[in-house]
């Protein structure tokens, strides 16, 4: 057996020597060493993780308050027990309650709190069935850091297990899901984003959210660029920055430009898109199912892989363009009768419209599939 000083040990490893060593761990006093901690560590698990975490000291340092003939003690004055820890009865109540929440999500807690510990007393990593994060999360939640255990003990223990449990099963998912070598997580580099004839407008918008969300809607529907007008947030300017949250990037793929009012955005689409039909999506007496409405265009695309600009040349090859309106007023009743036709989205619920951002890809991939560009592999 050896006696070793452990530096700035944190809370887990701290719980490690302690159920290693079967010995309580003080905490000494005075400025200069208030954060070190001592114990008694065998020799086997003098490493965590790897790493060298405890380092010899000298046994006159020794605490008195270790009895037993198991090890030998000394006097000190200057060594008091740390009232800083985490009480034993409520670091049980809180592990207890939290295995209870993570049964109900179908986690094994006992083998999650197994993996815990063997993370940081053992070289043996993280455990693959939880992943880093989630045992992270566990641990956190078990033996928090002094700096955190006032907030952890304002929080109903119900409540904050509830929420922890919940947060490690996603946290458990996501890292099976990227360990899973046949799910696509992320987008491939060198691959060539396809264009079709196909523009959105956005009718005075006011949810930084529906915009970022239908920007990414129009990345995976191939959409040559996307107008908006009015109000309505944009990359570069006003709720860019919430947006983005939404967009995940496809805020910078897509091609955009703005105009002040709708009016004129439709002036420039007739005047540069002469070929392009202009259709509303509004619930209207006058609206079509949008599945009964033939498109014009085709699955002829453009293809680009680091320009996003749309020059100012006439475009004369057919296409569509859709025209999605304000959240509650729905496109400005002065443009509709300017545009070639008004399509809707039956409903069979009491509301009467989906939500913007919901309704853009439904008709988008419309018109992809009257164009022949959906084929099944």
């Amino acid at each position: 057996m050896l006696m070793f000083e452990c530096k700035a040990l944190v809370p887990h490893q701290r719980r490690v020597a302690r159920e290693v060593a079967k010995v309580p761990v003080y905490h000494t006093i005075g400025m200069k060493c208030r954060d070190r901690y001592i114990g008694y560590i065998p020799a086997a698990h003098r490493s965590v993780n790897g790493k060298s975490t405890f380092r010899r000291f000298h046994p006159s340092t020794c605490p008195s308050a270790i009895q037993g003939s198991n090890y030998d003690t000394t006097t000190s004055t200057d060594i008091i027990p740390s009232n800083n820890t985490d009480p034993d009865e409520s670091r049980e109540e809180r592990k207890k309650i939290l295995h209870e929440q993570l049964q109900l999500l179908g986690i094994d807690g006992d083998a999650l709190a197994d993996a815990s510990f063997r993370s940081v007393a053992t070289t043996d990593g993280f455990d693959a069935r939880f992943g880093k994060s989630a045992i992270k999360a566990y641990r956190t939640y078990i033996d928090p850091r002094p700096s955190k255990m006032a907030v952890i003990a304002k929080e109903d223990v119900n409540v904050g297990s509830n929420r922890i449990a919940r947060q490690i099963d996603f946290l458990a998912k996501r890292h099976r899901s990227h360990e899973a070598d046949w799910v696509r997580h992320t987008d491939a580099e060198e691959s060539i984003r396809q264009t079709f004839p196909l523009i959105l407008v956005l009718d005075n918008l006011r949810s930084a959210a529906n915009v970022g969300s239908i920007f990414r809607s129009a990345d995976a529907c191939g959409c040559l660029e996307i107008v908006t007008t009015g109000i309505t947030p944009r990359p570069g300017a006003n709720g860019a920055e919430k947006l983005a949250k939404s967009a995940l990037g496809a805020e910078r793929v897509v091609a955009t430009r703005h105009f002040a009012t709708t009016k004129q955005a439709l002036e420039y689409l007739r005047n540069k898109r002469p070929n392009f039909m202009l259709v509303g999506m509004e619930t209207t007496e006058r609206s079509k199912v949008y599945t009964e409405l033939q498109y014009p265009g085709s699955k002829d695309s453009l293809t680009t892989t680091d320009s996003i600009s749309i020059e100012d040349e006439v475009l004369t090859s057919p296409g569509v363009a859709l025209f999605l309106g304000n959240e509650v007023s729905g496109v400005d009743t002065d443009i509709m009768p300017l545009l070639d036709a008004v399509v809707e989205i039956p409903m069979f619920g009491k509301k009467n419209s989906l939500n913007v951002a919901s309704c853009a890809p439904v008709v988008m991939y419309e018109v992809l599939r009257q164009w022949g560009a959906i084929v099944s592999s």
